[in-house]
């Protein structure tokens, strides 16, 4: 079984405002397609979503 991780997915609305929803996935590809079929407003606008964010820490990199 694949990890799973922690997925930040931010889109903007029809008003402009910056929206998220988080989720777990095992990578952004699944992350964009969990999050097309929770929040309706990016199933029918899929081009609203402007990031996709792994919150998890990468293996090997520390914080400064």
């Amino acid at each position: 079984m694949q990890d799973h991780k922690r997925y930040t997915v931010r889109y903007r609305d029809a008003s402009s405002r910056r929206l998220e929803g988080c989720f777990y996935a095992g990578d952004a590809f699944e992350a964009r397609v969990l999050a097309m079929e929770e929040i309706s407003y990016i199933k029918n606008h899929p081009n609203a979503i402007d990031l996709i964010r792994c919150e998890e820490p990468q293996p090997g990199l520390m914080a400064a």
